[in-house]
């Protein structure tokens, strides 16, 4: 009788270690699931923090206000007739 149980324990055992890679599998998707969407949070946040950055540098930029800044602040002007040689 003993040795017909051998089988059927081994059966139970690989069954009992399947169930067990099962439950690991899922966890374990579950898990990378849950980084997935933290990763894809984070770059959206990042995509949106660039384009303010982009439209940031476009107006810091602006032809118009670094005149302003060179008069105003720099205290320059426009180079006079014969300041400028060009080749």
């Amino acid at each position: 009788m003993r040795r017909e149980m051998v089988p059927l324990l081994l059966m139970g055992l690989l069954l009992a270690v399947m169930a067990g890679a099962q439950v690991w599998v899922s966890h374990a998707r579950y898990d990378l699931s849950r980084h997935s969407r933290a990763l894809m949070a984070q770059l959206s946040e990042l995509r949106y923090r660039v384009h303010q950055l982009q439209l940031e540098r476009a107006s810091l930029i602006r032809p118009e206000r670094l005149r302003t800044i060179a008069r105003d602040r720099l205290g320059m002007v426009p180079p006079k007739p014969g300041q400028v040689i060009s080749r």
